[in-house]
């Protein structure tokens, strides 16, 4: 198995697509780290997972707006594995987004939204390098937004925006880290059916953001994970510094 004795780090996987990547590494021999947020039970469930396909499973706590939560975690990854292979930044989110234009829109939420869904990546990438940069490689994969490709929702501006940072942070390191093997990509979900988003709508809404998508559907967390992993695999060798969107086409 091409990941046997390695390490994947996810961040946010209790459920949805940070909990397909948790199980797909898994599958190919990975010991699995992980962060959640609240949902315990999800996140027994993500571990139980990883466990029933033979790997070892490590999971913790952590607000991803917070830092010292995110340096608690990644050391324990380091004093429980001693190393990362690879790194998904799948941790974000848009929150409960204000009723406001840009005009009114609190720095507070702002401030929040970069943190969850650009800082936080800075944040992991840089240890997961303590480890990258001495092996002489590894992966790193972000998961963007279509958001960063068109506006879809204006309420999301701080979202999109981060994102966005995100998606340049993925050139540039993809750049500086080729000497050393270590590739960065970024995954870019459309509209994605999961425990977060299924019960948040009811039927009418789906089907008419249906609509709007050339495939006319909504994607599967599993669809996303496929790519996640294709992307830290060896089969993605020569793929480095990309922002692939997997939106049903969404994007065009």
């Amino acid at each position: 198995m091409e990941f046997q004795g390695k390490v994947a780090v996810i961040t946010g996987a209790s459920k949805g697509i940070g909990q397909a990547c948790a199980a797909a590494f898994a599958r190919a021999g990975a010991n699995v780290a992980f962060t959640y947020g609240k949902d315990t039970a999800g996140a027994e469930e993500t571990a139980q997972l990883v466990r029933d396909a033979g790997g070892e499973a490590f999971f913790q706590s952590a607000d991803a707006k917070d830092p010292a939560q995110n340096d608690a975690f990644m050391q324990a990854v380091y004093d429980r594995f001693g190393r990362v292979d690879v790194l998904v930044n799948n941790v974000g989110g848009a929150d409960t987004t204000p009723n406001t234009g840009f005009a009114d829109m609190p720095m507070e939420y702002w401030h929040a939204q970069f943190q969850k869904n650009f800082f936080a990546a800075v944040q992991y990438s840089q240890w997961a390098l303590k480890s990258m940069i001495p092996n002489q490689g590894g992966s790193i994969v972000n998961i963007g937004s279509v958001h960063t490709t068109r506006v879809i929702n204006l309420n999301v501006m701080p979202y999109s925006c981060a994102k966005q940072a995100l998606n340049q942070l993925t050139r540039n390191l993809a750049v500086e880290l080729a000497p050393y093997h270590i590739r960065v990509n970024t995954v870019s979900p459309g509209l994605v059916k999961t425990a977060l988003t299924i019960n948040r709508y009811d039927q009418d809404w789906w089907d008419k953001v249906a609509e709007k998508i050339p495939l006319h559907r909504a994607g599967e967390a599993v669809e996303i994970a496929e790519t996640v992993f294709f992307l830290a695999s060896k089969r993605a060798s020569y793929i480095t510094g990309q922002i692939i969107g997997v939106d049903g086409g969404r994007s065009l």
